[in-house]
């Protein structure tokens, strides 16, 4: 599913993680389907987080995958990137001018989806670049470039950031179900020590810190991280 803005989901200017979990049971209720589990990747982290902690009666199982930690975490920023930092910075300090770049750089990408491929390339940290270099991936990553832009993706992907920068409105700690927190080592999107935070305040939580992968490690382990999440469930 999209979260709101992106895709065809509508912009949901009041959009919360609790908002979120709401949505996803709503979904759930109209496909039929009565227990399922979620697994979150990057920004989408927060959001099944919310899921094991508003949906925990309906999970079956709960993975966070290269997730950020709620702002209470006060991880150090050190390792980041570069440019997630000016992002990140820019959400807080010019968020319509940030989502107006950012909007217009998407839409370069629908233009030129092989120079966004090359652009990645050179500024993903070695580990990343290796994952988008493989055939199967980087052929579905220009696929995915050269489709149309919602034209509130922008605006969602600011309102992703200051809803991680802001508190969470639900603490980790009162999440009663069993999660499993991924998260690679060389993770310079969002560094390691979020999911540390993230694997310590969950009650239940398992931690696995993949050496010598980075953000996108989740192409290449999917497997392993849908197994955790299947693995985990309780008997219904």
């Amino acid at each position: 599913m999209d979260r709101p803005g992106y895709g065809h989901s509508t912009f949901h200017r009041g959009r919360t993680f609790e908002s979120c979990a709401y949505d996803v049971s709503e979904l759930a209720d109209h496909l039929g389907v009565d227990r399922f589990a979620v697994i979150g990747t990057s920004s989408g982290g927060p959001n099944a987080a919310s899921c094991a902690r508003f949906l925990g009666a309906r999970l079956l199982g709960c993975a966070i995958v290269s997730g950020p930690a709620p702002p209470e975490a006060d991880v150090a920023t050190d390792e980041m990137l570069h440019s997630n930092r000016v992002y990140a910075r820019l959400t807080r300090t010019a968020p319509r001018l940030f989502a107006l770049a950012f909007q217009a750089g998407m839409r370069q990408s629908v233009r030129r989806p092989e120079r966004t491929l090359e652009w990645m390339i050179r500024n993903l940290p070695p580990c990343d670049a290796a994952v988008i270099q493989r055939p199967e991936i980087s052929n579905a990553l220009r696929t995915d470039f050269a489709r149309p832009v919602a034209p509130t993706a922008a605006r969602a992907a600011v309102q992703d950031v200051q809803l991680e920068q802001r508190p969470w409105r639900f603490r980790l700690r009162d999440i009663a179900i069993p999660v499993h927190v991924w998260h690679g080592d060389l993770d310079r999107n969002v560094v390691v020590g979020n999911g540390i935070y993230q694997a310590n305040e969950i009650p239940h939580a398992t931690l696995h810190q993949v050496r010598g992968v980075g953000h996108w490690f989740f192409y290449t382990h999917f497997a392993e991280i849908l197994a955790s999440v299947i693995e985990s469930r309780p008997p219904v």
